[in-house]
């Protein structure tokens, strides 16, 4: 994967060059760990849901403004209390069926949420409050690298799929690639006149297949001296050599498309932040709770056959008359009642 950096190459313009936006975007998108993204992954792992979500949001932004969005996050703050709420306001959203079942039926959908809401109001944030910062920097690496300015009036940056963006092997490059904390932002730098960029949310990651020219002449092509190479790119699930780190996408397209799923959990790939939950900063974390055959269920940790309807669970495990219980959580054996004052099994003591 070709990785364009920030060098000491990039031009100011008007006080604001590449490295001055990277900065703030990564600032202002913030960390997946925390707030309502932490809250997501610490519960369920389902931060790739939260990314899921964000591209759909951004889908509604392109196609009916930002402010459309930043009122729908507004709503989902104040209003949104329970999951059927929550299942309401997906669904108007436009939300594929099966993905808002997908996050209706976890934990905490309502932090899985609001992390859509918060990823997608910070990358939003490069139309908004960056994108005059976004602007002059591609039209200062315009001026650096080709030697002149935009002799444009920029219009606001776009984003768009990968696949929409090409590199190349030559010089300057069409595009730039920077890695971020939540992912990996690609710009286009083809036309400053018309900034556009994607990101591939974190644990995705960035491929590039070639360009049916360059497919038969031999790939990969990226460092080829002699070839002007070209590419495009999309987000991939990652995959590893360790067959517990493999993932694959939740759907063929769509918004589920975006949420990678581990092979051997069935849970959602998560940042590889490490934390209380995953101390290891994995993409697939093992379980927190022990899954169960069926007929079984969890209980400390152990595999149990579930209690009557009409027991009860003592702290031991033990399913129990609720009416032979003891005060201190012992289950007695039938013929021996609980001792109410001592809490221990056997009849009460009377007094003379």
């Amino acid at each position: 994967m070709a990785v364009f950096l920030a060098t000491p190459l990039q031009a100011r313009a008007d006080g604001c060059n590449f490295g001055d936006f990277l900065n703030d975007f990564v600032n202002t998108v913030g960390s997946l760990s925390s707030g309502a993204c932490g809250a997501a992954c610490a519960d369920s792992g389902a931060c790739a849901l939260s990314a899921g979500l964000a591209a759909t949001l951004g889908g509604v932004a392109a196609a009916q403004g930002q402010g459309s969005v930043d009122n729908l996050c507004t709503q989902l703050n104040t209003a949104v209390q329970d999951a059927n709420a929550l299942q309401s306001w997906l669904t108007a959203l436009g939300v594929d069926p099966s993905a808002v079942q997908s996050i209706t039926g976890l934990g905490d959908p309502i932090s899985i949420a609001q992390c859509g809401c918060d990823l997608e109001q910070g990358v939003g944030q490069i139309v908004g409050s960056l994108g005059a910062c976004f602007q002059q920097a591609l039209c200062g690496l315009q001026q650096a690298l080709l030697g002149q300015g935009c002799g444009c009036t920029p219009s606001p940056p776009q984003m768009v799929d990968c696949g929409s963006i090409y590199g190349e092997n030559s010089n300057p490059p069409p595009s730039r690639v920077d890695q971020t904390p939540n992912g990996v932002l690609v710009t286009s730098l083809v036309d400053a006149c018309q900034p556009q960029y994607c990101l591939c949310p974190s644990p995705m990651q960035l491929g590039e297949q070639p360009t049916p020219q360059d497919a038969s002449v031999g790939w990969p092509c990226q460092n080829n001296e002699f070839y002007d190479c070209t590419w495009t790119y999309s987000c991939q699930c990652p995959t590893s050599a360790d067959p517990t780190q493999n993932t694959h996408p939740a759907a063929p397209s769509g918004p589920l498309s975006q949420v990678c799923i581990c092979d051997q959990t069935g849970r959602a790939a998560v940042p590889p932040v490490a934390g209380q939950y995953n101390p290891e900063g994995q993409i697939c974390p093992p379980p927190l709770v022990k899954n169960c055959p069926p007929g079984q269920v969890n209980y400390s940790g152990n595999c149990v056959p579930p209690c009557a309807a009409t027991q009860v669970r003592t702290p031991d495990g033990t399913c129990c008359d609720p009416t032979q219980v003891t005060s201190c959580g012992t289950c007695c054996p039938a013929g021996s009642p609980p001792n109410l004052t001592l809490g221990t099994c056997g009849p009460n003591q009377t007094t003379q």
